[in-house]
C-alpha cells in the first residue's frame, strides 16, 4: 500500500510541475542563441542535392522549428544552414547551400516532423543522393537519389526510414545498434519530388543560422 501511495505522490507532483513549471521540461538548447565565430561561417555554396519539403504548416511554424534545430546544432560549429522557401501558403522546401551531412540531415527530417514546442503535426519528406561515405549508406543504395521520411504511425522514436529510387527500404535508427535496418519492402515508394534543386536555387529564400 505505501509503495501504491509513494507511486500516487509522484505522479501527482509530476503532474503540478508540468502544469506549473513547465520550463524545467524544455530543452534549453532551443533558446540558446550563441553561435561560433562569424569568420568561421561557410560564405561559398557547396553544390548539392539535398532538400526537406515540409507542407501542413504555416510560415511561423516551420521558421521556428527551423530557427530551433539551428540552436540546438550551431552551438559549437556552423552544422546546419537552411534556406527556406516558401512554394504555397502552407507547404516550404528547405535547402541547404552549404551542404549539410547526410546523418544532420536524418537528425532535421526528425526534428521537422516532432518539432519540440510546437502543437503541429506536418508532412515533412526529403531527398537527396546517397554518398558511399555518407554514415549509414549500404553498397545497395549507395550513388542512387533517395527518399528519407517518417511513418504515418511514428511514436516520437529516433529514426527516419528511407527508400531508394529503385524502391529498397531502410530503417535508419540514430541508437546504436540500430542504425540501419533493410526491410523487406519499404513503408513507402520513392516519388520524385515536384521542385529540384536547380528550380529552387532561382527562388527567393530566407537563410536562417
Amino acid at each position: 500500500m505505501n509503495i501504491l501511495l509513494a507511486i500516487g505522490a509522484f505522479i501527482l507532483v509530476f503532474i503540478v510541475l508540468m502544469k506549473f513549471a513547465p520550463s524545467l521540461f524544455k530543452n534549453d538548447k532551443l533558446s540558446n542563441t550563441s553561435r561560433p565565430p562569424a569568420e568561421t561561417k561557410p560564405s561559398h555554396t557547396v553544390p548539392n542535392d539535398k532538400l526537406v519539403v515540409v507542407g501542413k504548416i504555416t510560415y511561423e511554424d516551420i521558421r521556428k522549428a527551423v530557427t530551433n534545430f539551428c540552436n540546438m546544432y550551431n552551438q559549437d560549429d556552423w552544422a546546419v544552414l537552411p534556406r527556406l522557401i516558401k512554394t504555397a501558403d502552407d507547404k516550404f522546401v528547405v535547402t541547404f547551400p552549404y551542404d549539410i551531412d547526410f546523418e544532420m540531415l536524418c537528425f532535421f527530417i526528425n526534428y521537422m516532423a516532432y518539432p519540440e514546442g510546437l502543437d503541429i503535426s506536418p508532412e515533412v519528406i526529403g531527398y537527396t543522393t546517397a554518398n558511399p561515405n555518407d554514415n549509414w549508406i549500404t553498397p545497395q543504395a549507395a550513388n542512387k537519389k533517395v527518399m528519407l521520411f517518417l511513418p504515418e504511425n511514428d511514436t516520437w522514436d529516433d529514426f527516419v526510414l528511407m527508400t531508394t529510387e529503385d524502391n529498397i527500404g531502410y530503417k535508419l535508427g540514430f541508437a546504436l545498434g540500430h542504425q540501419k535496418q533493410l526491410l523487406a519492402i519499404p513503408e513507402k515508394t520513392f516519388i520524385a519530388p515536384k521542385q529540384d534543386i536547380t528550380g529552387l536555387a532561382s527562388m527567393t529564400g530566407e537563410d536562417i543560422s
